[in-house]
């Protein structure tokens, strides 16, 4: 426990040197901001919100985590293997025909899980936590790490920590780079792939696509930015909108907007099945991205088939889930703090609801208007609270704020960490979400 009890001591240590000098403090949180707001961290013409002090997590939180994630992982392996050998515990999921097709076909030998977000809410003294999504292909915001890192430059307390302290960043575009060409390799392929990184540009977060392709052809890897539907197939090669023959894909595009853009995606989709390209981010994540697995973890079919260790680790983690039934409606409606309802398959809180943002008249609204057919009734976990610098409406000073915790896993190994803070216990861009960068620590 004691490398808990020093995290909390470098964020008091980090909060009273950013009091020492109040003027000090305000100039330096506005030009991070400013930085900011004319840097690639641009999404649909938002730049990224922060606060002055970044996440501070000790190397040995970090390595717990770290062996988490080989516990969740082997999870993962055993639901996909049931998932592939048994057409009973497919129809547990009740995916669309399509992307069962895809699955089934799916080749998941050269890696699990190539690129995984897991997002959870961590209670940064006692080490407990509780998931909050599993995000697969369309994982995102490594550059936004990077470059909140870049706009901590500009801030003397920074600049003066990580001087004191053993500190290093989450490195997280060459070790995907190196992470590509391992499974490249591991599923056989010789020489040097070409690459293309799509997605569906108006979903697509561009100018972090642009990073990554940067990063590849720095490693010699030649590799392309380009929309789905802007790839062609002949039978044999697939090629993107510069007529160049694509060995290896990294999808970015999500399951449910590929299912969307079906019919335009053929390229792409026929080139999968035919095995004319290797797709990194393969559909047998959907098994996991879905929300549906939060369900199915539950459920005896699928606690019966794990190992003792695997269960103790579901029971501990894994929120209670169900598909959301006429029969709950009595008790989310007296207790509305303790709910949550989400879309089995979306992405950026689309479509959230959670008891605690609303008064109980409302949430009856609510809940009454959620229709039974693809919602899960989630139990609500309040996220931690630690203190921070940033602006509430236009007013700055120190704030409380809700975290919620992202790792980061390239072929099943935790690299990185993405934080975000809010305040409020809901954490969305569609509320008052924060990201901050976050520092590793050498324990002391």
């Amino acid at each position: 426990m004691n490398h808990f009890k020093n995290a909390l001591t470098l964020d008091a240590e980090y909060l009273e040197m950013a009091r020492r000098n109040p003027q000090e403090l305000r100039q330096d949180f506005d030009a991070i901001v400013d930085y900011m707001k004319h840097s690639t961290a641009i999404h649909h013409g938002e730049y990224v919100r922060t606060c002055f002090k970044p996440k501070l997590l000790t190397e040995s939180q970090f390595s717990q985590i770290k062996a988490d994630m080989q516990v969740l992982y082997s999870i993962f392996d055993r639901v996909m293997t049931e998932y592939e050998s048994d057409a009973s515990y497919r129809a547990l999921f009740g995916f669309d025909p399509r992307i069962e097709e895809l699955i089934l076909r799916a080749n998941r030998a050269p890696s699990l899980l190539p690129m995984a977000r897991i997002d959870f809410f961590y209670n940064e003294e006692t080490g407990a936590y509780t998931f909050c999504e599993f995000n697969t292909d369309g994982a995102s915001a490594m550059n936004e790490d990077r470059e909140l890192h870049n706009a901590q430059q500009l801030s003397s307390v920074y600049r003066e920590f990580t001087a004191a302290h053993k500190t290093r960043r989450c490195e997280l575009f060459d070790s995907w780079v190196a992470t590509m060409e391992r499974i490249w390799q591991r599923a056989g392929g010789h020489g040097t792939p070409r690459v293309a990184i799509v997605d569906y540009m108006e979903c697509g977060t561009v100018n972090e696509f642009e990073v990554f392709r940067q990063h590849f052809e720095k490693a010699g890897i030649p590799a392309e930015v380009c929309d789905v539907r802007a790839l062609q197939y002949d039978g044999h090669a697939l090629t993107g909108p510069a007529g160049a023959k694509i060995d290896m894909i990294y999808r970015r595009a999500v399951t449910s907007d590929v299912l969307n853009h079906y019919e335009e995606s053929g390229a792409l989709l026929q080139a999968a099945k035919d095995n004319a390209v290797l797709l990194v981010g393969d559909f047998h994540t959907q098994i996991v991205h879905n929300k549906e697995l939060f369900r199915v973890l539950h459920l005896p079919r699928t606690m019966q088939m794990l190992t003792d260790e695997q269960r103790d680790y579901v029971q501990a983690h894994v929120p209670y889930t169900a598909e959301f039934a006429a029969e709950h409606l009595p008790m989310v409606l007296e207790d509305k703090d303790r709910w949550i309802l989400k879309p089995t398959d979306s992405y950026g809180s689309r479509g959230v609801y959670a008891g605690v943002e609303y008064d109980a008249d409302r949430w009856a609204e609510v809940v009454r208007s959620v229709p039974y057919t693809g919602y899960l009734l989630q139990e609500f976990h309040t996220p931690y609270v630690t203190e921070n610098y940033g602006l509430k409406g236009e007013e700055f000073g120190l704030n409380r704020y809700y975290n919620l915790t992202g790792i980061y896993t390239y072929d099943g190994v935790a690299q990185g960490v993405y934080s975000r803070v809010s305040l409020t216990p809901i954490i969305s861009s569609q509320y008052s979400e924060k990201t901050l960068p976050t520092l590793l620590v050498a324990d002391e």
